[in-house]
């Protein structure tokens, strides 16, 4: 039996006080890298195994940092079979193939989330009728871990972050005694760098850090082992203890000579929503109404961020990627000096210890792990990347996944003093046995933490099936299962864009920034596709004519996503053959009635038909709902709603009647200016008949530096339903143009050149067809100008706009058409199409009046304005190719619940599309008017 300090720490379990007779116990060598040098126990640990009647067996290893020759002074066999053991334990999870069949295992399998990297391993261990124990799931009633390395890893990370944040203060031009520390793995035993830490507190206090980085402020996330440790290490420093809310006047006005610290739980960090007081209990069963005040109060006064804190979706995170834009895209900044020889810091946040290296989770950027001989990345907001030169912007971000090997003589004792009051349960559980029989054996830390057993999943854990079922849909079809699967992020997605024009551009950059992406460009374009595809990995080209039913649904068939840039009366039929292939669809245009018919089918087959995420429809659609939320979150009634939305040439390149040049053929504009409009105005509905709507516009006076006119466009009174905002009186959704746009468009309309009656227009000159639709070919010029005045009523600017537009000159029409509304569109389209060289701007505001619970009344706006770049993508491109992109990454991540026709008008959808808009420089300005004033 074990010495009576053993005996004290193992529940009295009658059935198991003894180890069994013919139980053999074996420790495997460790081979999943090369830093990998810990042992699951240490030589007084085996000493005491042997000592109580079992066998144990060790496996050779020159690598392990304890020595073979320990174990074997102990009593231990070296020898490399160990076939003869009943059980074997480990640290990690062994190679597959090296697994032993009828035998029982311990060791980190990292399967129980159904990890698609273990699913291989668990596949084994089934089919070789393994029981396996894992360690991560041998717990307390209460959840808590009994067996972790956790305390160990936040010693070593935070020895490794100080002598991180030491190489970033001297990059950026500051030395410091942080120099002095090494990585973890340069000391024997934790008590080594102990002196090191003293002497760097004394540099501190003698000579201070200057006051451009002092005084250093610290944030430990999490109150477990792993912050515990971090924290066992930080207090050999000078140090003070200091609330979340007094990080600010602490980093402004604190001793430069100690260093500040503050720990950060959840229960002072997330807040709900609605104000109500967090509780565990609602925090776990509601994470999402809860938000995280760290990355706005806490972290623009944090050095360096040591996080130690579980994190799981749908729970906020500790910072994602819009904070770090925010906290860090001052990178630039680090290059002014405040004097000569005294530089000014990029941001007061410099580096990251990720212990939890939970990649992409709690810290978004966190985007993969990094390893003992390469311990730091930087990684910079501006432009999405990590890098290695410390010469570079970024924040220093260190995210080891196996901190505890860099110590790992104490962390193997550690660890076996945490694991060697469970041995002689360990040791009753079989191969054999039903995990009842099991149970009933062997205390219940050890039955909760028994993943395999007898050929199949332990029932505790058959939910993995459910959880690898999903991740195989979700790769194979898209489309999720109608279970309570958790979510899961599926690798090597397979998108087919429609489409190779200007917006598809934007569109396969933004996918490809994920290796695991694979896009297909299909267009009948094929040298606008071939020069696509050239730019961006993972691209391929592909000639596709869209006519050809086959050859197109082939290539639906082959990909995951199918994402449709083409006119919108072809999305109907490319939704119907994606509806069959059960193949996800995405498009930026507005959701036809023909559309919905196909979405029922859709949704019967568990499919998203996504549609509207452009930029009008699509970001307008964002910025108001999450608009409309802020203001019933503050209890305002909204009365009236006004949103246009324009795309237009940026002002100094308006040189033309229309203010206006086309970006793509001018058909589809032209045809607009000919619709019917109707919206609600003061709860009565107003119609604008064909043919009226440019004669309604008015001036738009909210941003008066642009000179804009307005009108309605299409069906507005459906929004007051659809965006939940039934309180209102006034609903109007419109277009912008620069003043003079609709009066030019409506010279051409009642001219007579909106029409497609088919005529014989061969021989005929600008000149004749415009003196034939005034009543006589034969006019005289001053008699034509007396006709053009008269039919416009005297308005110069319409007489002006038909003679600058070469519609008066004696050129001839374009040979082949035969209706004046396509001889218009060619004239346009080779006189007023965007020349390279000119850019445009995307102007956009909402306008929403509120009734307050006081009465009074404010305006609220949102306004977005995005200029194209001169040697890059045009604003329209962005603001309809980036939220595309964005959409078909969350359908391809399993963000998106709906089946069938879905809109972005729910939270869930529109708030991480702003975000990740933002990131990408597409951001709103927000501001309130009040609509009463005192004088």
């Amino acid at each position: 039996m074990f010495p009576q300090r053993i005996k004290a720490a193992i529940p009295l379990i009658t059935s198991a006080t003894a180890y069994r007779s013919m139980a053999t116990l074996a420790i495997r060598r460790e081979t999943i890298n090369v830093w990998e040098r810990r042992a699951p126990l240490a030589p007084h640990h085996v000493k005491e195994i042997i000592e109580s009647g079992t066998d144990v067996l060790v496996q050779p290893s020159t690598r392990r940092s304890h020595y073979m020759q320990e174990y074997e002074e102990v009593g231990a066999k070296i020898t490399e079979d160990l076939s003869s053991a009943t059980h074997i334990i480990g640290v990690k999870a062994p190679d597959p193939a090296e697994l032993i069949e009828d035998k029982c295992y311990a060791f980190f399998s990292h399967t129980i989330k159904a990890q698609p990297e273990g699913m291989p391993l668990l596949d084994e261990l089934i089919r070789k009728n393994i029981t396996l124990l894992d360690y991560e799931k041998m717990t307390n009633e209460d959840g808590t871990r009994n067996v972790a390395f956790g305390h160990y890893a936040g010693v070593a990370g935070m020895i490794n972050v100080l002598h991180g944040l030491g190489l970033r203060l001297l990059s950026l031009g500051v030395t410091s005694p942080f120099l002095h520390i090494g990585l973890a793995h340069n000391y024997d035993k934790v008590a080594d760098v102990h002196p090191v830490l003293a002497n760097i507190g004394k540099s501190m206090r003698r000579f201070n850090l200057p006051r451009v980085v002092a005084p250093l402020t610290f944030c430990f996330t999490g109150s477990g082992n792993v912050s515990q440790g971090a924290r066992s290490v930080f207090e050999h420093l000078p140090h003070e203890y200091i609330d979340p809310l007094d990080m600010q006047e602490a980093s402004i006005n604190g001793d430069p000579g100690i260093c500040y610290a503050t720990i950060l739980s959840r229960s002072n960090a997330m807040m709900r929503v609605d104000g109500k007081p967090y509780s565990p209990e609602d925090y776990a069963a509601n994470g999402e109404l809860y938000t995280n005040i760290f990355s706005e109060k806490v972290a623009p006064y944090t050095t360096c961020l040591i996080n130690g804190m579980y994190w799981e979706a749908p729970a906020p995170r500790i910072l994602d990627d819009a904070d770090a834009v925010r906290l860090f895209g001052k990178g630039s900044q680090a290059k002014n000096n405040i004097m000569r020889g005294i530089p000014q810091m990029p941001h007061k946040m410099l580096a990251i210890a990720d212990i939890t290296c939970d990649i992409g989770g709690s810290i978004e950027f966190s985007k993969e792990p990094t390893t003992v001989g390469n311990p730091f990345q930087l990684y910079d907001p501006k432009t999405r990347t990590v890098h290695n030169d410390f010469s570079r912007d970024g924040v220093c971000v260190m995210s080891i996944d196996n901190l505890p090997c860099q110590l790992p003589r104490e962390a193997t004792e550690y660890f076996g003093n945490c694991l060697i009051p469970h041995i002689n349960d360990f040791l009753s559980v079989t191969h054999n046995k039903p995990i009842v029989s099991q149970k009933s054996n062997t205390s219940p830390c050890i039955s909760r933490a028994i993943i395999t057993s007898r050929g199949d999943l332990a029932p505790d854990y058959k939910y993995i099936q459910t959880l690898r079922a999903e991740r195989d849909l979700i790769k194979m079809t898209g489309a999720r299962s109608s279970g309570t699967a958790k979510e899961w992020r599926s690798d090597n997605k397979r998108v087919l864009l429609l489409g190779s024009g200007m917006v598809a551009e934007p569109v396969v950059e933004y996918l490809t920034r994920s290796a695991a992406v694979k896009v297909t460009v299909a267009s009948n374009e094929e040298s606008q596709a071939n020069s696509l595809a050239s730019k961006y990995r993972n691209t391929v080209p592909q000639y596709l004519d869209i006519s050809d039913r086959h050859h197109l649904k082939d290539e639906i068939a082959k990909h995951d996503l199918v994402i449709s840039l083409l006119p919108h009366t072809m999305h109907p039929f490319v939704a119907e053959l994606c509806v069959d292939a059960r193949r996800n669809m995405l498009t930026a245009s507005y959701a036809t009635d023909q559309l919905r018919k196909v979405a029922d089918r859709a949704a019967q087959k568990g499919i998203i038909m996504m549609n509207e995420v452009g930029l009008d429809p699509g970001i307008d659609h964002l910025l108001a709902m999450n608009l409309f939320d802020d203001i019933k979150r503050n209890n305002g009634t909204i009365e009236s709603f006004e949103s246009f939305c324009g795309g237009l040439p940026a002002p100094q390149y308006t040189n033309n009647p229309l203010r206006y040049k086309f970006t793509w053929f001018p058909r589809g504009v032209l045809m607009n200016a000919l619709s019917e409009a109707k919206y609600l105005k003061d709860n009565k509905v107003v119609h604008v008949k064909s043919g009226e709507l440019t004669s309604s516009a008015q001036p738009f006076e909210v941003l008066p530096g642009f000179n804009l006119e307005c009108y309605p466009n299409r069906d507005s009174t459906i929004y007051k339903e659809a965006y939940g905002i039934e309180s209102a009186h006034t609903v109007l959704r419109g277009t912008l143009r620069y003043r003079g746009y609709s009066s030019a468009m409506d010279s051409l309309i009642q001219l007579g050149l909106f029409s497609s009656k088919q005529r014989d227009l061969s021989g005929y000159t600008w000149n004749t067809l415009t003196k034939e639709l005034l009543g006589n070919k034969s006019l005289t010029n001053s008699e034509l100008r007396r006709k053009l005045t008269s039919l416009f009523k005297g308005d110069k600017y319409k007489v002006a706009t038909i003679k600058k537009l070469g519609l008066l000159d004696e050129s001839p029409l374009p040979a082949n058409v035969d209706n004046t509304m396509d001889a218009l569109v060619d004239k346009l389209a080779s006189s007023l199409m965007m020349p390279e060289g000119e850019t445009d701007v995307i102007i956009m505001n909402h306008s929403v009046g509120v009734r307050l619970p006081s009465g009074k009344c404010e305006t609220h706006r949102s306004n977005l304005v995005v200029y194209g770049e001169e040697d890059g993508w045009s604003a329209m491109a962005k603001t309809v190719g980036l939220p595309v992109g964005i959409a078909a990454e969350m359908i391809m991540n399993g963000e998106i619940k709906e089946r069938g026709l879905v809109l972005p008008f729910s939270k869930d959808i529109y708030e991480p599309m702003i975000k990740k808009l933002a990131l990408e420089g597409i951001e709103e300005r927000r501001e309130v008017e009040c609509d009463e004033f005192d004088f």
